[in-house]
């Protein structure tokens, strides 16, 4: 379990692709000094179970399924993450309930300055419609964000300077795509609701 709040950002240094699954080594941060085998981080809102530290990088396993369903197929070495340790008990809660199991990849369509605030505008998929509302939480790429807007095929969040300067979506173009996971309670919620 993660909040969405990203404690560090750091760069893919090896990737490996062995029996279906990757392999991915990452350079890790220097506040991460409590890692051990086995513990969960978030790579751009991926819950991964890290198999492998040294001081200055920690590997994560990536399974067949998660590369279907997530942008990590696409990752590159290089490429900046967004990284979350998993929630403490005794921690303050200030994003949202993330899991870290992603739902989909959805597309930037456009990224539009008012009244200097930064949104983002990411394509809406009809069968998610029901998963979002006003103001409702969602994580993209792990980043706790709440939806500004909803429209017929798309939605937005809006982007405070510290998201900007601190996670890789200040560096997110138009047509990217990236990994989304909707709010838990949306879904179970969702899933209550008779069919027909």
């Amino acid at each position: 379990m993660f909040t969405g709040i990203i404690e560090a950002t750091e760069k893919i240094v090896t990737q490996q692709t062995i029996s279906g699954k990757k392999l991915i080594t990452i350079s890790r941060p220097v506040i991460f000094d409590d890692l051990k085998i086995g513990c969960s981080i978030a790579c751009d809102g991926i819950c991964l179970t890290v198999i492998q530290f040294e001081d200055k990088t920690f590997t994560v396993e990536i399974m067949a399924e998660t590369l279907t369903k997530t942008s990590a197929k696409k990752w590159f070495n290089g490429k900046i993450l967004n990284l979350e340790r998993a929630l403490k008990l005794n921690s303050r809660l200030d994003g949202h309930f993330v899991q870290g199991h992603i739902d989909g990849e959805l597309r930037i369509i456009s990224r539009l300055k008012i009244e200097n605030t930064d949104y983002l505008r990411l394509e809406l998929l009809q069968r998610d419609r029901n998963l979002i509302v006003p103001q409702g939480a969602i994580a993209i790429n792990g980043v706790s964000l709440t939806i500004a807007e909803i429209r017929s095929n798309f939605f937005s969040v809006a982007l405070i300077g510290h998201t900007l300067t601190h996670t890789n979506l200040g560096t997110i173009k138009t047509g990217e795509t990236v990994n989304v996971e909707y709010d838990i309670l949306s879904k179970y919620v969702l899933a209550q609701i008779p069919e027909g």
